[in-house]
């Protein structure tokens, strides 16, 4: 196999940097991943079982970067890893990989499809922002526990710089009974999506128990308020004349400009909601408030006045949910509070067993996302065990996950009968991803795979700016928006035309722009050649800086493209989801459309696609791969 000497350098360089960790943590995080192995080996023994024994380096190097980096490893990669010290070269590993921009990604894939995300979240809100607080959540290894609380209790414009979280309840826009249902399920393993419409018939929970729970997301709304706003005013003063030529279509154009600045989440949480119409059981009438409670763990505590008399549930609850009963009460962040507490039975229990199956295959407690009064898991001391760690961690999730690699069992072999009865001998016997088996037949064909990864953020960035655009728009700016709006639905050919023309006159302005940023910069390339033949290290870097303001490359750099063609981007960087067709997509990537929505399963599409697909287009027939 061809191997990149750069690559494997750079590759060979960064095994050797500081540790990630420190000597006491790591120590630490052994001992931790020690008492988990003889927790699996304690339960072995008494099924009569051994541990599988223990793989060799080629296979390790190959399973960790699967399982950390989402990949296989290149050649300049694994030659790497065997110039480590044999006794340490493991650990080194997953230390190096662990947190890297590799990881990051690979992470992304995987809390992305639990989160729902995708490029637009609906038809109004783009999930940019979301993808970018998941980004910048993961970068920058915020406790779990704060992830959920911000995710909870996010309010802002959607569209806004910083207000990404609000794309959680966004996902579930204008359908808060679901919201707060997939709420329960995804971090807490409940499953209550029966009890919206009747008691469960298979659990204890209750109707009312589950209106109890939505009261606490009451009066939340999907509107930040900007059209009452007075800049929102002075917009549709300045529009006035169009308003009064075009009447309703120019009314649908203003709101459709202004949109963006629009959407977002409002309402701290009122405590109350509205049992529904249909409505069946004694307990209660049908439409009658229920104030906000919690079916299990500690109680919370809320000081709630009560709900206003004769307060009629809104005609449109797709903007105003609740909104009619009561008032503001911070009740949202009290309910996130009480979600991702430590105290809570089910919170750690939950992560626990999402990683403990991400890491080795099958999870401690099998379905991940129905926890019973009586469920009880394969291993209870070792699950214990895991709950107490994590807490103790601060839900610090990057040195849980480090401490799960550590073990013993996640370098055993696997054990290849899923449907059998499986005592965690070694991690289980599975099919890649589709984002690993993307990634991994990318790091074949691109040279650098990780090189197209972006910063976080930098897909938002175009969302941002319109954000920006609108809510310090002038009227001139505004009239035009609306101009262009009403062209488009009157007569697209033209409006079409009018982009054309537009675009070109913005290039000829940007090479007018270049070619005056060169003339200016001839005189100062002059000064750096000077400088640098001289050795005046200040001369040089004040031409150098004033080259970079002129927006033009030093001698040697190499000009970036802005806008770098991403077809062949880890999963990642693609459309969320990849589009139908995509080799993604028939692998088994989620739609998110549901929770944990991914699939592994074969199928005959998937072999057509290998054989006609990418593997032919992008692999055998391209001179430059890895394989060839």
């Amino acid at each position: 196999m061809r191997t990149s000497s750069r690559l494997g350098l750079c590759l060979a360089l960064a095994a050797f940097l500081p540790a990630q960790v420190d000597g006491p943590t790591r120590e630490r995080e052994l001992a931790a991943a020690r008492e988990i192995d003889r927790l699996v080996t304690a339960h072995l023994a008494q099924k009569g079982r051994k541990p599988n024994p223990v793989v060799d380096d080629t296979t390790f190097v190959r399973r960790a970067y699967l399982a950390i980096a989402g990949r296989i490893p290149t050649a300049g990669e694994v030659a790497a890893f065997e110039k480590l010290p044999a006794a340490s070269r493991r650990q080194a590993l997953v230390e190096s990989l662990v947190g890297s921009p590799a990881h990051q990604s690979h992470l992304f894939n995987w809390w992305a499809d639990l989160l729902r995300i995708r490029t637009r979240l609906n038809r109004q809100v783009s999930g940019e922002p979301y993808m970018h607080w998941l980004q910048d959540a993961l970068a920058q290894n915020k406790p779990y526990d704060v992830m959920v609380k911000e995710l909870l209790a996010a309010e802002g414009p959607a569209h806004a710089p910083g207000n990404g979280a609000t794309g959680y309840h966004l996902r579930d826009l204008g359908m808060p009974e679901d919201d707060m249902a997939n709420t329960m399920r995804l971090f807490l393993g409940t499953r209550l999506e029966c009890a919206q419409c009747h008691d469960h018939p298979f659990d204890k929970w209750k109707q009312k128990e589950f209106f109890e729970l939505v009261a606490f997301n009451g009066g939340m709304q999907y509107r930040t308020g900007f059209e009452q706003s007075p800049q929102a005013q002075a917009l549709r003063e300045s529009t006035r004349a169009l308003l009064e030529q075009h009447g309703q279509r120019a009314q649908q154009a203003l709101r459709q400009v202004v949109l963006t600045a629009t959407l977002g989440i409002t309402g701290s949480g009122t405590g109350y909601a509205r049992l529904p119409d249909t409505y069946r059981y004694p307990d209660a009438r049908p439409n009658q408030p229920v104030q906000a409670d919690v079916p299990f763990g500690n109680a919370v505590a809320l000081d709630l006045p009560p709900p206003r008399p004769g307060a009629r549930q809104p005609r449109r609850p797709a903007r105003r949910g609740n909104a009619g009963l009561g008032t503001p009460a911070g009740t949202r962040k009290a309910f996130a509070d009480w979600l991702a507490s430590p105290d809570n039975p089910r919170f750690a229990t939950v992560i626990v067993n999402r990683f403990f199956k991400r890491t080795f295959g099958r999870a401690l407690i099998e379905p991940l996302d129905d926890l019973r009064d009586d469920t009880r898991a394969s291993i209870p001391e070792l699950m214990a065990h895991l709950e107490r760690l994590v807490v103790d961690l601060r839900f610090d999730l990057r040195a849980f996950e480090r401490i799960l690699l550590r073990t013993e069992l996640f370098q055993r072999a696997v054990a290849g009968d899923p449907d059998g009865d499986f005592a965690f001998e070694g991690p289980l016997l599975r099919r890649m991803t589709a984002e690993q088996l993307w990634d991994s037949l990318l790091t074949v064909v691109v040279p650098d795979v990780d090189a197209t990864l972006r910063p976080p953020g930098a897909r938002a960035a175009e969302v941002y700016a319109r954000y920006q655009q609108i809510v310090n728009a002038t009227p001139e700016t505004i009239v035009r928006e609306v101009e262009d709006y009403l062209l488009r639905q009157s007569d697209p050919q033209k409006y079409r035309a009018m982009m054309r023309e537009r675009a070109r006159l913005e290039m000829e302005e940007k090479e007018a722009q270049a070619e005056a940023n060169l003339r200016k910069a001839r005189p100062l390339f002059r000064a750096l050649a000077a400088a640098r033949r001289n050795g005046d290290a200040e001369a040089e870097a004040r031409a150098a800086a004033a080259l970079r303001e002129l927006g033009v490359p030093l001698p040697g750099e190499r000009v970036r493209r802005a806008r770098p063609d991403q077809t062949l981007a880890r999963a990642s960087e693609l459309p969320q989801p990849a589009p139908p067709g995509h080799l993604l997509r028939e692998f088994g990537q989620s739609p998110r459309d549901v929770i944990d929505g991914g699939h592994t399963e074969a199928s005959v599409p998937q072999v057509l696609d290998l054989l006609n697909g990418f593997v032919d287009q992008r692999l055998l027939n391209n001179p430059n791969a890895a394989l060839r």
